[in-house]
C-alpha cells in the first residue's frame, strides 16, 4: 500500500511538472507571437492566417470586432488599450512611399504613432531596407535595365546600393534632394503593381508619402459611403499640361475594382511606362495617365459639392470671384490650412508636409479624442492654431495673398503677385497699403471680410481666411522683411457665429449612394 501511495504521489508531481512546463511553453509562444506583431517580427514567422504575402501586417491573422482586437493575450494589453477605440482598417491597405535617404527620419515616427493601430501597410522606397524589423520594398528593382543604365536619374539609386555604411554618411556633399526627386517619379506605377501582387484582396488602396498623416477614423466613415467593387480613383486633383491627376503627397485612394482592372491577369504593366517617365516630372501624374490608358478610369476630385460654389467678395467697387475647392484629401496641415466658412465644418482625411513632431502631436490629439469618427477642420484650428494667434509676428509668412496691393512702377514683381494685385478703383486706404506694415494693417481693418495681412518688399497682401503660416529667416535688408498680422477680434467673433458643426449637415465629396 505504501508503495502504491508513493507511486501516486510521484505521478501527481510528474503530472504537475508537465502541466507547468506546457503552460509556460504556450505562454511563451503567445508572447512571442504578440511581440512579433508589435515589433514587426510576424513577417519572419510562418503567416498561416492571411493570404501568405509578405508585408507589414499590424494584426496579421487577427481581426477587429466592435473596435476591439481579437485573439491577443494580456501581454499586449498596452497596445490593446491604445487601439481599442481605433476603427477597423482591415479593408484598407496603406501604401506609403519614401526614399532611402529619408526613411530613417520619417518612418519611425509613423510606426510608433498612427501605424501602431493600422491593420495592413506596405512601405516602398528606392532601396530595400529593414527598419526595426519592418520591410521596406525596393519599388525600382523591376524598372527596365535599359532605363536604369546610363540614366542620370538613377545615379542616387546605384550609389545607395554601393554604400557600405549608413546612407547619411554616403550622401554627404551630394545633391540628394534633387537626385531623390528625379528618382521618385519612377516609383508610383511600380509600387502600385507590387502592392497589388502582394495584397490583391483589399477593398481599398490608399497611396501616401511618408510625410502624410492619415486620419483613419474619418477615412473609414467616408468609405462606408462607397462601393469598392466600383472603379474609383479619388484624390486632390492637380493638372500637368491640362491632364488631371491625384496629387501624390496629399494621397490618392484607389478601389479594388480599379486596381483589378489595372493589374489582374497582366504582367509588366509598369514597364510599359518606364521609357515615358524619363521625359516627365512626376510619378503621380504618370500613375494617373497609366490608369487612364489601361482602364479608362479618370481621377475624381475629393472636394465637397458645397465648396464648389463661387464665393463672391465685394471690396468697395471691385468684385472678385473666387472658386474655393478644399478637398477632404489635401496637401496642407494645421498651420497652413486656410480656415474659412467653406472649410470650417468639413471632415479631413489626409494632411501633407507633416513633420515628425507634428505627426506625434496629431496622433496624441486623436488619441485624446478617443479616435472619434470624424475629425473636422475646425477641430484642428482649436487645438493647433487658436493658442498661437497674436496681433503681430515679425519674420513670419502667414500666407496672406488673396489680394495684393503694390506699386507696379516701383520694382519687379512675380507674375502671381501681379495676378493677385488690385490696381483699379482703390480707396484712399488701399492706395497707401503698399507703403508700410501699418498702412497694410489699416487696409485689412477697412475691409469687412479681411482676417489677416502680410507686408513684405513693398507688397501688402490680405486674406479672407485665416491661417498660421511659417517662419521666414530675417535678411539684411529690412525693407524686404516679412511681417504678418491678424485681426484677432474679428476672427474670434466669426468663430462664435459659426455655431456647432454637429448640427450642420454636409455631403461627402464622393459617394455611391
Amino acid at each position: 500500500m505504501a508503495s502504491a501511495r508513493l507511486f501516486t504521489r510521484k505521478t501527481v508531481v510528474l503530472l504537475l511538472l508537465v502541466c507547468a512546463f506546457t503552460s509556460a511553453l504556450m505562454l511563451t509562444a503567445r508572447q512571442f507571437g504578440s511581440y512579433g506583431d508589435i515589433y514587426g517580427l510576424r513577417e519572419k514567422l510562418p503567416d498561416l492566417g492571411n493570404d501568405g504575402a509578405s508585408g507589414n501586417d499590424r494584426t496579421g491573422d487577427k481581426a477587429h470586432a466592435g473596435g476591439q482586437r481579437v485573439g491577443q493575450d494580456p501581454q499586449s494589453s498596452k497596445l490593446d488599450d491604445e487601439c481599442a477605440l481605433f476603427p477597423n482598417t482591415s479593408s484598407v491597405l496603406l501604401v506609403m512611399k519614401t526614399g532611402a535617404s529619408e526613411s530613417y527620419s520619417k518612418l519611425p515616427t509613423q510606426l510608433i504613432t498612427n501605424l501602431k493601430c493600422v491593420s495592413y501597410f506596405l512601405f516602398f522606397s528606392d532601396m530595400a531596407q529593414k527598419i526595426a524589423g519592418y520591410t521596406i520594398h525596393d519599388s525600382l528593382d523591376t524598372v527596365l535595365d535599359e532605363v536604369k543604365e546610363k540614366n542620370k536619374d538613377f545615379d542616387l539609386y546605384h550609389r545607395q546600393k554601393k554604400c557600405p555604411i549608413d546612407q547619411e554618411q554616403c550622401n554627404k556633399g551630394q545633391e540628394v534632394a534633387s537626385q531623390g526627386w528625379n528618382l521618385d517619379k519612377y516609383k508610383n506605377i511600380h509600387m502600385a503593381e507590387k502592392a497589388y501582387m502582394l495584397r490583391p484582396n483589399h477593398d481599398w488602396y490608399l497611396f501616401v508619402d511618408a510625410d502624410t498623416y492619415v486620419v483613419f477614423p474619418t477615412l473609414m466613415e467616408w468609405l462606408k459611403q462607397m462601393d469598392a467593387s466600383k472603379p474609383h480613383y479619388i484624390g486632390s486633383v492637380a493638372y500637368l499640361s491640362g491632364f488631371p491627376f491625384g496629387h501624390g503627397g496629399s494621397g490618392y485612394l484607389v478601389s479594388k475594382a480599379a486596381m483589378s482592372s489595372m493589374f489582374d491577369g497582366k504582367t509588366g504593366v509598369a514597364n510599359r511606362y518606364d521609357e515615358q517617365i524619363q521625359h516627365t516630372c512626376c510619378g503621380d501624374y504618370m500613375w494617373s495617365k497609366a490608369l487612364k490608358d489601361e482602364t479608362g478610369i479618370p481621377v475624381v476630385n475629393a472636394v465637397s459639392i458645397s465648396r464648389m460654389a463661387a464665393k463672391l467678395t465685394c471690396a468697395l467697387q471691385s468684385l472678385t470671384v473666387r472658386v474655393l475647392q478644399w478637398p477632404v484629401i489635401n496637401g496642407e496641415k494645421p498651420q497652413t490650412i486656410p480656415y474659412a466658412a467653406n472649410e470650417w465644418c468639413q471632415p479631413i482625411v489626409t494632411m501633407h508636409h507633416v513633420g515628425a513632431e507634428e505627426i506625434s502631436d496629431l496622433y496624441a490629439f486623436e488619441k485624446k479624442r478617443k479616435f472619434k469618427k470624424m475629425l473636422r477642420i475646425k477641430d484642428l484650428y482649436h487645438n493647433f492654431m487658436s493658442q498661437q494667434l497674436v496681433d503681430v509676428r515679425p519674420d513670419w509668412d502667414n500666407l496672406s495673398d488673396d489680394v495684393n496691393y503694390l506699386n507696379k512702377t516701383s520694382g519687379h514683381f512675380e507674375e502671381w503677385e501681379l495676378g493677385n494685385a488690385k490696381t483699379e478703383y482703390l480707396s484712399d486706404v488701399e492706395a497707401e497699403a503698399h507703403k508700410s506694415f501699418d498702412d497694410c494693417k489699416k487696409v485689412c481693418s477697412s475691409l469687412a471680410t479681411c482676417f489677416q495681412f502680410r507686408y513684405r518688399n513693398g507688397i501688402c497682401g490680405v486674406s479672407y481666411n485665416f491661417k498660421n503660416g511659417n517662419p521666414v529667416k530675417k535678411g539684411d535688408d529690412d525693407s524686404k522683411r516679412y511681417m504678418s498680422g491678424w485681426n484677432i477680434e474679428r476672427i474670434k467673433n466669426w468663430i462664435d457665429e459659426q455655431g456647432d458643426c454637429d448640427k450642420q449637415t454636409f455631403k461627402w465629396p464622393v459617394t455611391d449612394e
